[in-house]
């Protein structure tokens, strides 16, 4: 059990909405010599053949971008924990070039993990004409297989990144937060809501395990968790109530209660930061401190032109410390691979 972190925490990471417009210094345009070196690093692994998922930052070498990947690093785990990067040239590539320049680029900023029981290590997000919630495959289908709101939440991940290749006619906004901040509000407001928060909840595993559908993690994760001087959050309340029903241990008054306070406060206008993708950009987002979440969208009856992002999740050594319970945020069960996992085995595959 997380014990209760009851101080203000002053730091970039715990940024407000007008901030983020005021200070554009989270936003990194891609200069000319940059897309250059992308474009020539991609006829190199081309060349040579090499796979997308064996490609290893050596095969996608960036010395005149690295600088600024270095940047984009730091910002994520000491800045905002927020980055935009702009400018891919999506329209001069197919699919699988900008699999491979997106790969490439994510390398430099940690390991690539599967992001489901498939084995997709670059999800395909877009609407399947799926409904959230649906048993498809053996599992509860999720909702970036579709085209309904998204409520805010974190990935099990320490970093997670959405490219653009196509945006929506309508809607398909990215919302994001700072759970930080979101923290912070809690502790000026009602206090004694993080005591369940930190205490934690179960989470169901939607089928994405060996015990099925019904299966929950064998113990509580927290909302918040303060581990070696830093506050990381994890939160998905979807599954936070699917665990409960599955469970047969309903969610009390209380854990509601604070439940319902973290979601009004990260969907209000002062916390809540609406950006609308435009095809190259990659959105890259710390998931310790900071909640996304997306808008309904309406796609263009042209297949050609309906919404499409690819995500990748990256567990990172640059990534700050957890606690054993939030490095394996899916219980021991868990078909994601921890930080840890992530990083032997990387250092097993180049050794």
């Amino acid at each position: 059990m997380s014990a209760v972190f009851r101080q203000h925490i002053a730091h970039p990471c715990a940024w407000k909405a007008e901030e983020l417009r005021r200070d554009p210094s989270w936003i990194y345009e891609l200069k000319p010599a940059e897309i250059a070196e992308i474009e020539t690093a991609l006829k190199a692994v081309n060349k040579a053949g090499v796979p997308v998922l064996k490609m290893r930052a050596r095969d996608f070498p960036l010395p005149v971008t690295a600088p600024r990947v270095r940047e984009i690093s730091h910002q994520l785990e000491e800045g905002r924990g927020i980055a935009l990067v702009r400018g891919v040239p999506v329209a001069r590539y197919d699919d699988a070039d900008l699999e491979k320049i997106y790969w490439g680029l994510s390398v430099n900023l940690g390991v690539v993990i599967a992001q489901n029981t498939k084995g997709d290590h670059i999800g395909h997000v877009r609407d399947e004409g799926l409904k959230w919630g649906q048993v498809s495959g053996g599992e509860l289908v999720r909702g970036y297989r579709t085209n309904e709101y998204m409520p805010f939440h974190s990935d099990p991940t320490d970093r997670v990144g959405l490219f653009c290749v196509q945006k929506a006619k309508v809607g398909g906004l990215s919302s994001i937060a700072s759970s930080t901040a979101v923290y912070n509000e809690i502790l000026a407001r009602r206090p004694q809501a993080l005591d369940c928060l930190f205490r934690g909840f179960h989470y169901s595993l939607r089928g994405e395990a060996s015990g099925g559908i019904a299966q929950i993690t064998e113990y509580r994760v927290p909302v918040f968790d303060y581990f070696e001087g830093k506050l990381s959050s994890r939160y998905v309340r979807k599954t936070i109530v699917q665990a409960a029903t599955v469970g047969g241990v309903p969610l009390t008054d209380e854990e509601c209660a604070a439940l319902d306070l973290l979601d009004e406060l990260v969907k209000g206008d002062e916390l809540r930061f609406d950006m609308s993708f435009e095809p190259g950009d990659i959105q890259y987002l710390n998931n310790h401190v900071a909640f996304h979440s997306r808008t309904q969208f309406e796609d263009d009856e042209d297949p050609a032109k309906r919404r499409h992002l690819m995500r990748i999740w990256l567990q990172s050594a640059d990534a700050r410390p957890l606690s054993p319970i939030m490095s394996r945020p899916h219980g021991t069960k868990s078909p994601f691979l921890s930080r840890e996992q992530a990083l032997q085995r990387e250092a097993q595959t180049t050794a």
